[in-house]
């Protein structure tokens, strides 16, 4: 039993990429995404100095139910079509775009200040929206991006007809973490 539970302890990369035990949080770098409740739901954790785009991320989902508390943690899956717990994964937040305006329609047409690296098929997460609350990121809304024209994109499939005004704000947040299948 000892040795099971030994086994299961977070790792880190040491010399020449060999595994080792992390003994204590200083030694880790954390990154994460936030629901409108301050709920981390991503989370991403690697060896201090790690790049966000280098497969060295351990990363989990986590969900909450009405009380917020903490109902499932959920895994990755792996080259191996498995739930995986190592540091084999890339947090890789490709960028966040400034959120100008979303249309009330179906579907709803979000306009940003700069389409960035944004791509046409690209799962995203909304935040901080302000009027059109509905959008904001709560651990299951995720989009897909479509008919990407100028500084504007589809959310695909989203009828926004009965949500409310968008006033003001709003972040996209788009990186491989939210592509991940998770177990």
């Amino acid at each position: 039993m000892l040795s099971r539970a030994i086994a299961n302890r977070p790792q880190k990369f040491g010399p020449r990429d060999r595994r080792e035990f992390i003994v204590q949080d200083s030694e880790v770098s954390f990154v994460a995404l936030n629901d409108t409740n301050g709920n981390p739901l991503y989370i991403g954790r690697a060896m201090s100095g790690t790049f966000e785009d280098e497969e060295k991320w351990q990363i989990r989902k986590i969900d909450y139910d009405a009380n917020q508390g903490i109902v499932r943690i959920t895994w990755p899956e792996n080259d191996e079509a498995a739930a995986s717990t190592e540091y084999e994964f890339a947090w890789s937040t490709v960028d966040t775009l400034s959120v100008t305006g979303i249309t009330k329609a179906n579907p709803a047409v979000v306009t940003v200040s700069s389409i960035g690296l944004l791509a046409n098929g690209d799962t995203i997460a909304l935040t901080n929206v302000l009027g059109m609350t509905q959008v904001n990121f709560t651990g299951t809304n995720t989009y897909t991006v479509a008919g990407i024209s100028g500084n504007t994109f589809q959310l695909q499939g989203v009828n926004s007809t009965g949500y409310g005004a968008y006033t003001s704000g709003g972040t996209v947040n788009f990186g491989e973490f939210l592509t991940y299948t998770y177990f």
